[in-house]
């Protein structure tokens, strides 16, 4: 049976990633500021290619990258509607990064997108 993230943490130190955003701001994807969510669906590939770099250094744990991304946020750069759309592709490809490398027992906190690997 796949370890549990909680067990991983009684056991001991967990690596995770980090530096999303300076990551891909160097790179030409996002500019710094409150709004950086929109990467997931303007440029996935580099999103996942970021993912895939964290886990190969050694992260055990992905984290989504949604956050600022809310309704009111969003509209006010033109993307407005899309949170639904830019949350599920920013589960789905920090997951598909972690099956790319037959990652162990990926896991999603957000309850409502546990399902997406099955529906693919």
């Amino acid at each position: 049976m796949p370890t549990s993230i909680l067990d991983k943490l009684k056991a001991g130190t967990v690596l995770g990633d980090g530096g999303y955003l300076l990551a891909l701001e160097s790179r030409g994807y996002v500019q710094a500021g409150p709004f950086t969510p929109e990467v997931t669906i303007e440029h996935p590939n580099a999103l996942a290619a970021l993912h895939e770099e964290f886990l190969h250094a050694g992260a055990e744990v992905l984290q989504v990258l949604a956050f600022y991304a809310s309704e009111n946020k969003l509209a006010q750069i033109g993307y407005a509607g899309k949170l639904a759309e830019i949350n599920q592709a920013a589960v789905r490809i920090a997951r598909e990064a972690a099956w790319s490398i037959d990652y162990e027992n990926p896991q999603s906190a957000t309850e409502a997108y546990h399902h997406m690997r099955e529906e693919q």
